[in-house]
């Protein structure tokens, strides 16, 4: 007598997602404006570039991966937000009054990511389902050669 495992939960793209969501929060939102400041020590137009990128990580991520689109979406705008909460530390420690409005800014960027996120996602799983049609791929034999030569 065997006793069948429960099946696995599959957490990849939930970790892949929030690493790949962090890394591109870090590098945008707490390290490029300290590398090149505006005049402006915020980052109105770091969000701009932000959103694009969290759309591109997340058709790239879920083309790649091919499964969990939903969950690589949303822990890839849950990493965004853990390091927008480093650039919100250092906002207030150069003004205090900057983020008064802060509930408001996490859930409307929250929101704005995951949106981003799950179009870009939604494009890659689509790309990944157009791309493995078994039906139409067979063995390429070039046109001077015949089949079964």
């Amino acid at each position: 007598m065997t006793i069948d495992a429960p099946p696995r939960r599959d957490f990849a793209p939930g970790r892949y997602g929030i690493l790949a969501g962090f890394a591109l929060g870090v590098v945008l939102l707490v390290l490029a404006p300290m590398v090149a400041p505006p005049s402006n020590y915020l980052i109105p137009n770091h969000w701009k570039v932000t959103l694009t990128l969290a759309a591109l990580a997340s058709l790239a991520g879920v083309f790649a991966l091919g499964r969990g689109a939903v969950r690589w979406a949303l822990a890839l705008s849950l990493g965004v937000m853990c390091a927008f909460a480093i650039r919100i530390a250092i906002d207030t420690s150069h003004d205090r009054t900057t983020h008064n409005l802060l509930p408001f800014e996490l859930v409307g960027d929250f929101i704005g990511t995951l949106l981003w996120s799950i179009g870009g996602a939604a494009l890659g799983f689509f790309a990944r389902r157009f791309a493995d049609r078994a039906e139409e791929s067979e063995t390429w034999t070039p046109r001077w050669k015949r089949p079964g030569r």
